[in-house]
């Protein structure tokens, strides 16, 4: 199968984790209908950082292609610049923030795979979680 990365394809999160994510392989594809895994490249605008998550049932790696930032793996801080990347097990809690002054760009690989819809809603619900803290 063949994939090519489409911005326009991209799930645009509001403040205060203002950042792309666009589904490239994701586990709702009808071209492949069993898969392990699925990707999506996200790109973080300058001071953007998402709160400290896990993922349950599931692996994230994390693959820095451009900018720089800091990824906190389990409560250790790691450099996240190109040519880095972070795994993040089962349970375990991570966090990275756009450091720098340009778009911070990662190839993210999910394991079970995710679909590009629960990709979009996990997302609004960081940003509302994020609102009723502020209130």
């Amino acid at each position: 199968m063949y994939y090519k990365y489409d911005p326009a394809n991209g799930i645009h999160v509001p403040e205060p984790f203002k950042r792309t994510m666009t589904p490239l392989f994701m586990g709702d594809d009808d071209k492949i209908k069993e898969t392990n895994f699925s990707v999506h490249f996200t790109e973080w605008e300058p001071g953007c950082e998402i709160d400290s998550h896990s993922h349950p049932a599931g692996m994230e790696a994390m693959y820095c292609m451009a900018g720089e930032g800091v990824a906190e793996i389990d409560g250790v801080e790691h450099e996240f610049v190109p040519g880095s990347m972070i795994v993040a097990p089962p349970g375990i809690q991570h966090k990275i923030k756009n450091t720098g002054k340009e778009l911070l760009r990662v190839f993210c690989i999910f394991s079970p795979p995710v679909t590009g819809e629960s990709l979009r809603q996990r997302a609004m619900e960081a940003v509302e979680a994020q609102s009723k803290k502020e209130e």
